[in-house]
């Protein structure tokens, strides 16, 4: 099987094929970890059959060319799964060589038929060079898996049908596991995720393909090349009834998918909406209080680039750190204007007016569902890593790791930026200051991050295991 990827550009796009069924995706401009699994691979099977040299190469020349011959027809004339996969019964002859004829034979015909795959299609070496591995190791897992069950099992059908239909089993899991690690590598996604969407619901097939290699097995005991031939018709009635199940429920696989694409570009469309609304709201609170205009922008922006540093990356914690430092002073709207453009110095009275903001603004979030993570920011951005700070007097890691990178970045853009009442200080000076409080008011590993960011600090792994 194979599948098609896009990269960022959505340009390149990219063709994978499960084990015997199919041809390895991987990128066009091949990540090292790519690299190095094919090149492993390759090396591996290339050293395995060096060493051991498996037999049955010789055993029956005209049945190792009859099922290679098969087994190319049917790589060649594969079923396009949806326009991004693809399906091959190459798999039924090649278990049937691993089983009929023994090792050497089914590393021959995996060769073939990978050679049959590849011919013609405009496809980079490498990953002939996979496929090829991939074929080989596969089939060479079929046959000696069939081996050691025929050694361990009681004689009778039976027994010899779930032979082989774990002798598929063991070809289907060392393919899928291969295409699967080349795809991850390539950073086509997780292991896991990979392996359960594109080939978890492969293994019935292959169940079934086990099964029909063995019917293949039993006639050429019985009746030599043509009973192989007699008894293809099987095989031919599991092609021809994939093919009608793929094209009757093609329109409906199409569909689903353009509506997922759109459901994908309104998602898209509603998260830049949300972007907009937040950029327009945190504009009209720098218009209420001019002084410090621009500054919710440039927190939120250091703020991300300490998180960073402390592991944060894009997903909903990255988005509560950008929205609750894009929003931290909007509690402000509930307290009145006289105290906020007061002249001069704030009594006791003012000063718990003031103070009430983080939770004015938490009340006015915690309720909107998208700014329901930013919200515990915007409540916690007063208080201190020494438990001395405010609404709730919070300490330590009680505070959430978003509020104490913010209180890093908003005392930094606050020393660093122009008020009335002060001038702007260099980043140096605000470095020495934010570090002498390093414990007390700031969590010291965002102090670190911070101190590293601007060259006063050591190591940001360090940084980062420490989070």
């Amino acid at each position: 099987m194979n599948s098609e990827y896009a990269d960022d550009e959505r340009v390149i796009r990219l063709s994978r094929r499960l084990g015997l069924a199919a041809h390895a995706a991987v990128a066009a401009r091949l990540p090292l970890a790519a690299e190095a699994l094919i090149a492993a691979v390759a090396a591996s099977v290339a050293a395995f059959i060096v060493v051991v040299q498996p037999d049955g190469v010789a055993r029956d020349v005209g049945a190792l060319v009859l099922l290679a011959l098969l087994g190319m027809a049917a790589e060649r004339f594969d079923i396009n799964l949806y326009e991004d996969s693809r399906l091959s019964l190459s798999a039924v002859f090649l278990v049937t060589a691993a089983i009929a004829l023994g090792p050497g034979a089914v590393a021959v015909a995996g060769v073939a038929v990978a050679l049959a795959g590849h011919a013609g299609r405009g496809r980079a070496f490498y990953k002939l060079l996979f496929n090829i591995s991939t074929f080989v190791a596969a089939g060479l897992a079929s046959a000696y898996v069939y081996r050691a069950m025929g050694a361990a099992a009681p004689e009778g059908r039976i027994f010899d049908a779930g032979s082989a239909i774990l002798a598929a089993g063991a070809n289907f899991a060392v393919a899928s596991v291969l295409v699967t690690l080349a795809v991850a590598a390539s950073g086509g996604g997780t292991v896991r995720a990979i392996w359960a969407e594109k080939f978890a619901w492969l293994l019935p097939h292959f169940v079934l393909m086990g099964f029909l290699a063995f019917i293949l097995t039993m006639a050429y005991g019985a009746f030599g090349l043509y009973g192989i031939l007699g008894f293809v018709a099987p095989v031919l009635m599991q092609r021809f009834t994939m093919k009608q199940y793929v094209d009757r429920t093609g329109h409906t696989v199409r569909e689903l998918r353009e509506k997922n694409d759109r459901i994908s570009e309104l998602r898209t469309e509603v998260e830049e909406a949300y972007s907009e609304t937040l950029d327009a709201f945190v504009s009209a609170l720098d218009l209420r209080d001019t002084e410090t205009h621009g500054h919710s922008t440039r927190v939120a922006e250091l703020s991300l680039r300490i998180g960073e540093m402390l592991g944060v990356r894009a997903g909903p914690e990255w988005f509560d750190l950008k929205h609750g430092a894009m929003l931290h002073d909007v509690g402000k709207i509930g307290v009145p204007d006289a105290i906020l453009r007061k002249r001069g110095t704030l009594d006791e009275q003012d000063w718990e007016a003031i103070r009430q903001h983080p939770a004015h603004g938490y009340n006015m979030l915690k309720n909107v569902r998208f700014l329901a993570g930013a919200a515990e920011l915007v409540l916690c951005h007063h208080e201190r890593y020494d438990g001395k700070g405010y609404p709730r007097g919070l300490r330590g890691e009680e505070i959430p790791l978003a509020a104490r990178i913010f209180a890093v970045a908003d005392t930094f853009d606050a020393i660093t930026s122009t008020r009335p009442y002060k001038p702007s200080f260099s980043v140096a000076h605000a470095c020495r200051e934010i570090n002498a409080h390093r414990g007390t008011q700031f969590d010291p590993r965002a102090v670190d991050a911070l101190l590293l960011l601007y060259g006063h600090g050591a190591d940001t792994a360090d940084i980062a295991d420490a989070a």
